[in-house]
């Protein structure tokens, strides 16, 4: 990934920020979870949570836009193992 595909922040609802990888704004879970249920205070937690999820898997087609750094140091220890 360039640097400069995450470089790029702009402000959002309240103390979080919106970044942008890859041209596309990313949010935290957490925070997207936080200003919904904020905005619809009526609706069950978990419900909004579902929704999320399933926009989430219909965006991004399961492929995911950004992972944990852990997870490539993890693919990496896998990748120098000797084959079988």
């Amino acid at each position: 990934m360039d640097e400069s595909a995450s470089d790029a922040v702009s402000p959002a609802t309240g103390a979080d920020l919106v970044h942008q990888v890859d041209g596309i704004e990313v949010a935290s879970f957490r925070a997207v979870i936080a200003r919904l249920r904020s905005d619809y205070p009526l609706e069950d937690p978990s419900r909004i949570e579902a929704v999320v999820l399933r926009e989430w898997e219909a965006f991004s087609a399961g492929r995911p836009l950004v992972v944990p750094t852990a997870v490539e140091e993890g693919a990496r220890e896998i990748l120098g193992l000797p084959r079988d």
